[in-house]
């Protein structure tokens, strides 16, 4: 059973990944994953990553956003066997600026899969599964 200190740490946890991104502390995400974590972004037509990989990567990806927003809510987080499953509703509202200089706006809603381990340092995330279940708005072109 989960206590509420530990389902407190763990959402810290996701929120601690939300922060990196959206403010660009990208070695943070050492405090998120563990280094050999499997980090599947296919859901979002993304890689699937390890947990080391997975800063560099997110780094690049998210380098055209002016605008970042990464919200986690539902949050539900249950015992499995001497790791902790979370599932998490993600809404991310990224910004761009046009080929015209005007911003633009997308989003994506979708869910987050992890497993988390407890560590001397902390909690972690050993596999994060993004499921996108939808997108909206002006998606840049590549």
């Amino acid at each position: 059973m989960i206590l509420e200190s530990e389902r407190r740490a763990i959402v810290e946890t996701l929120v601690r990944y939300c922060t990196a991104l959206d403010t660009g502390a990208w070695d943070l995400l050492g405090d998120v994953f563990l280094p050999n974590a499997r980090v599947d972004y296919t859901g979002a037509d993304g890689p699937v990553l390890s947990g080391a990989e997975a800063a560099r990567w997110l780094e690049q990806k998210m380098a055209p956003f002016k605008v970042l927003q990464h919200f986690v809510s539902n949050v539900r987080v249950a015992q499995d066997g001497d790791e902790v499953r979370s599932t998490a509703y993600v809404l991310v509202v990224h910004g761009y600026k046009g080929d015209d200089g005007e911003m633009r706006f997308f989003d994506l809603g979708g869910e987050y899969n992890d497993r988390l381990v407890e560590t001397s340092a902390g909690w972690r995330i050993s596999e994060r599964i993004l499921t996108a279940r939808w997108v909206r708005g002006d998606i840049p072109k590549d």
